[in-house]
């Protein structure tokens, strides 16, 4: 259901309903971008998979995180689902063991000041979408469940994505293409929209959120290079 989502902004689905755009995009980032960008990751690189399977860990917990702030059980399915998928591909690919940073882990400083500068805006979107769903509002719902408390979810896997990023350089390839695309994303949505369910109702969120989403996508990390362990 994450393509069928994301395309409500282009305006390429059925035109005879309006379409809470802003709470779609943020479905259609989490299930596009988070969800179905680690599987593929795995598809290709089975045996490099720990960015792919950090990624889902990152998108359950969000979505435990909703369901616990947002006092909506029904995400407790999806995230139960995400672990499972993620045990079920690590036993596919042989039970890996974990990619373990090294004793200094690469925390630049450019993706730090990225990921910090992130809270003020993802922060908000997150407590405003946990109080709609606490308060019962009524948004868009996909297979059974409301996706207020899912737009929450996002709003947490951003902050805790952007973090990852910045300290973890195996996992940055991945984690950089989720968060830097549901960030752009949600911001067209909002500046398309702003008037719809989901949008935070303003032009300097929907562009501080764009610039932060192709900040993290164009900044350029020196990768360190890996060395033996001081014994």
């Amino acid at each position: 259901m994450g393509l069928i989502d994301l395309l409500t902004l282009p305006g390429w689905v059925n035109q005879d309903f309006e379409w809470e755009v802003p709470l779609e995009a943020s479905w259609g980032a989490l299930f596009t971008f988070f969800l179905a960008g680690a599987y593929v990751w795995v598809a290709l690189y089975p045996r490099a998979p720990w960015p792919a399977f950090v990624q889902l860990a990152i998108s359950g917990l969000a979505l435990l995180v909703s369901a616990v702030a947002g006092t909506d059980w029904r995400p407790l399915g999806l995230a139960t689902g995400v672990a499972g998928s993620g045990l079920v591909l690590w036993r596919l690919v042989g039970r890996p063991a974990p990619a373990l940073p090294g004793r200094r882990p690469s925390a630049p400083w450019t993706m730090l000041t990225v990921a910090v500068l992130g809270f003020p805006l993802w922060l908000p979107y997150a407590l405003v979408a946990f109080s709609q769903s606490r308060a019962g509002a009524l948004g868009s719902i996909t297979q059974g469940i409301e996706h207020w408390p899912v737009q929450g979810a996002v709003g947490v896997a951003l902050i805790f994505g952007s973090i990852t990023l910045a300290l973890w350089d195996d996992g940055r390839a991945l984690l950089r293409v989720a968060v830097s695309l549901s960030a752009v994303y949600i911001g067209m949505a909002e500046l398309a929209y702003p008037d719809r369910a989901g949008a935070m109702g303003s032009l300097l969120w929907g562009i501080g959120v764009t610039l932060w989403g192709l900040l993290v996508a164009l900044i350029v990390v020196p990768r360190r290079a890996h060395t033996a362990p001081v014994p």
